[in-house]
């Protein structure tokens, strides 16, 4: 039997209950569930006393897995404690949660020795909370990077947490925090430029956090090696195959009342002389306003009326004077010459119906300001990324344009793997240069975390 501090980590029934015996009416599971609750009260006892005033995130959690561990120190491996303190402190420098800012607090006040156990535990705690993050800002990037203090902690999945476990107890401690990092060269130039700013004792607290929440924003996709690439307010898009820019283009993006989303997907086919299905809101915010004023509008650009079952609906039976703020119907707007889609549309999976698409008006990307769209992204040179993903699907030149004349709408599933990236980013270093963009959504401006210690994050960072 091996007791910690009054705590028993290899009991029995017979040692908590030795008046049972073998009593055959004992409830077995009852009395194992007994047994569990007496030693999960004592580890977080324990656990109270080892960490004084200090408050943990996942105390029953962390009391559990030092409980099964008989409280040894999970943390031994320098090189990877080092590397999640930095990763962490980066991430509590972006301003993303005021809890975890404090726990890394915890952590700056303890004393970091080998027999600390107090540090040891503070430590669990903030890693099962860099996990979970680590884990899922990838997909929550737009509730947590865009606001300051959005990001709530929650507790890693169990076998998380059982392949770290797992990974310490096999000495592989380092690689499985490295594992969490990202490796994109921009994330890596951006969060080395914060360092050496604050290693320089660099107090602009402005330029500290745009560094600091745009490499977290850099975060979440990879090194541009495939796939294409929309930082948002760049009006960019970059398309790379292999490692290698094959397209660069001009872009559209959504204006600030109707933003584009930051997101990832796949692109699944090219829509060749794609119709366009109006969505709701601009059915009733813009088509149905014009049409009130103009009864011609909706036949010179193209447009049907549908009801729910698909069936056409004469414009002049609709009673426009007394259409209200939800307009009954659907709106489609056929393929053609003036299609808001223009010839191509870039389909991939979306929960906001977000795509790629041509336009018939290409004056507009001209202007320097081209946050003008409803939250789909126009490319310029629609017509090039079209040529490249359908010659990989089978497609010569010749099909292309003959489709193109037919002006039926025809869709080519895309064969090669094509991920799309909409992100970001306004401030980051690349080849030793501070890059800027003008912060087109206030995203940035919405950051001035006054709960985060710079001498802290200097200190790991």
């Amino acid at each position: 039997m091996v007791l910690v501090s009054g705590l028993c980590t290899s009991c029995t029934i017979s040692d908590y209950f030795p008046q049972m015996g073998n009593r055959e009416n004992i409830d077995i599971a009852a009395a194992n569930q007994e047994i569990e609750r007496q030693k999960q009260e004592k580890a977080e006892a324990k656990l109270t006393e080892m960490v004084g005033q200090h408050e943990l995130q996942f105390k029953s959690v962390v009391a559990k897995i030092y409980a099964d561990n008989e409280f040894k120190l999970l943390w031994q491996d320098n090189a990877a404690e080092q590397q999640f303190l930095r990763e962490y402190a980066a991430m509590v420098a972006a301003g993303v949660s005021i809890r975890s800012a404090r726990s890394l607090e915890a952590i700056s006040e303890t004393v970091a020795t080998p027999e600390s156990l107090a540090h040891d535990i503070l430590l669990t705690d903030a890693f099962l909370d860099y996990m979970y993050y680590s884990n899922h800002v990838a997909n929550a990037a737009q509730g947590w990077l865009y606001a300051m203090n959005s990001y709530k902690a929650q507790l890693p999945e169990q076998s998380q947490i059982n392949a770290w476990l797992s990974a310490v107890k096999n000495n592989q401690h380092f690689a499985f925090v490295k594992s969490l990092a990202n490796t994109n060269t921009l994330y890596i130039q951006t969060l080395n430029r914060l360092a050496e700013s604050l290693k320089q004792g660099g107090s602009n607290n402005t330029t500290l956090v745009k560094l600091a929440i745009n490499a977290q924003r850099l975060r979440v996709i990879p090194d541009f090696h495939n796939g294409l690439f929309v930082n948002i307010p760049s009006y960019q898009v970059n398309y790379y195959r292999d490692g290698h820019l094959v397209l660069n283009s001009r872009v559209i993006v959504g204006k600030n009342a109707r933003r584009t989303p930051v997101m990832s997907s796949k692109l699944s086919n090219v829509v060749v002389n794609p119709p366009w299905n109006a969505p709701t809101r601009l059915i009733n915010e813009d088509i149905v306003p014009k049409v009130k004023r103009d009864p011609g509008y909706l036949e010179r650009n193209g447009y049907t009326i549908l009801d729910g079952k698909g069936n056409t609906v004469n414009p002049y039976n609709i009673n426009w004077v007394t259409v209200g703020a939800k307009f009954p119907y659907r709106i489609r707007q056929a393929a053609g010459d003036q299609s808001a889609l223009g010839r191509f549309k870039f389909n991939m999976p979306s929960s906001d119906a977000i795509y790629l698409h041509d336009t018939p008006n290409h004056g507009l990307f001209n202007k320097k300001d081209r946050a003008l769209s409803s939250g789909c992204v126009r490319v310029d040179k629609s017509d090039e990324l079209a040529t490249i993903l359908l010659k990989e699907a089978g497609w010569s030149a010749d099909k292309k344009q003959q489709v193109l004349s037919s002006k039926k709408t025809t869709s080519v599933t895309i064969k090669s793997n094509n991920p799309v990236y909409l992100y970001y980013v306004t401030t980051w270093v690349e080849n030793g240069k501070v890059q800027t963009l003008p912060d087109i959504y206030g995203y940035d401006s919405g950051f001035n975390p006054d709960f985060v210690n710079w001498n802290t994050i200097r200190k790991y960072l």
